[in-house]
């Protein structure tokens, strides 16, 4: 369940050029649709402090401004400044928003700052993820509330006319981060960290054909940049991979579905 330690960092992973893919993923209706449900999930209220951690290209900060109005603050925070770049244009003309360069594992403010907090797609990049979530427990009011969103690749079902390579770069891409399972054990830790009444619930991204606006097409360069040259995956391996899936479309056999864990607690 952890990853080698010759995986590039977070920061590494998220260079100027997969920074740019993951918006381009994250403006698709899927991830749009998805946003929409962990925002209701949330439920934030005007005038609330609300924290964004790993806020990427600053789609889900943005909806939370509104959401929390001028009386409210938002601040995001990330570990790429490829992405924080993309997320301060993104939110220029949004005064109640700030950005900030910063680590899960410490988190540059007092105790009780926020009302609530939320963190799509971070914790599973994360080595100490028990101390992280202690961290986010300091910084978040009692009775506040938490969202956390992560991914367990091993719930995808994606349709290949090649099981074996599509096993391959599936697992291969599981190595991008150390904690690969996460959700299987997260209501647990976020229960040790000082959580209470976690509950979880799952939004699933599903695909039924090949279109450049969706998730798992999108998703497609990120994960091939990633496995490339890894357990013996070649650039010709990917492209071949590639082919397959659009082959698949052109068939009308294309599947894709994948589940998105949704860990929502109390302070």
């Amino acid at each position: 369940m952890t990853q080698p330690s010759s995986a590039p960092s977070a920061q590494d992973q998220f260079d100027e050029l997969t920074s740019r893919r993951i918006e381009a993923v994250y403006l698709t209706p899927d991830v749009a649709e998805q946003r929409d449900k962990v925002l209701a999930l949330l439920d934030p209220q005007a005038g609330q402090r609300t924290l964004d951690i790993g806020c990427g290209p600053g789609l889900t900060t943005l909806a939370l401004a509104h959401a929390v109005g001028a009386g409210g603050s938002v601040l995001g925070v990330d570990i790429a400044e490829p992405m924080l770049a993309i997320a301060r244009q993104r939110c220029a003309a949004t005064p109640q928003v700030e950005f900030a360069l910063a680590d899960v594992t410490a988190l540059p403010h007092a105790d009780a700052s926020f009302d609530m907090a939320l963190a799509t797609q971070v914790y599973e990049y994360v080595e100490d993820i028990d101390g992280a979530l202690r961290e986010l427990a300091r910084v978040v009011t009692p009775g506040g509330r938490v969202l956390l969103v992560d991914t367990d690749w091993e719930s995808a079902v994606w349709a290949s006319s090649d099981n074996a390579r599509m096993r391959l770069v599936l697992d291969t891409w599981n190595e991008h981060i150390p904690h690969p399972q996460l959700p299987r054990d997260l209501k647990r830790r976020m229960e040790l960290a000082g959580f209470k009444s976690v509950r979880v619930e799952i939004v699933p991204i599903l695909n039924l054909a090949y279109d450049p606006q969706t998730y798992s097409i999108g998703m497609m360069d990120v994960i091939g940049g990633f496995a490339a040259g890894r357990n013996g995956l070649t650039e010709q391996d990917i492209a071949d991979w590639k082919a397959d899936m659009r082959l698949m479309g052109q068939r009308d056999g294309y599947f894709f579905s994948l589940n998105r864990y949704v860990f929502i607690a109390d302070r």
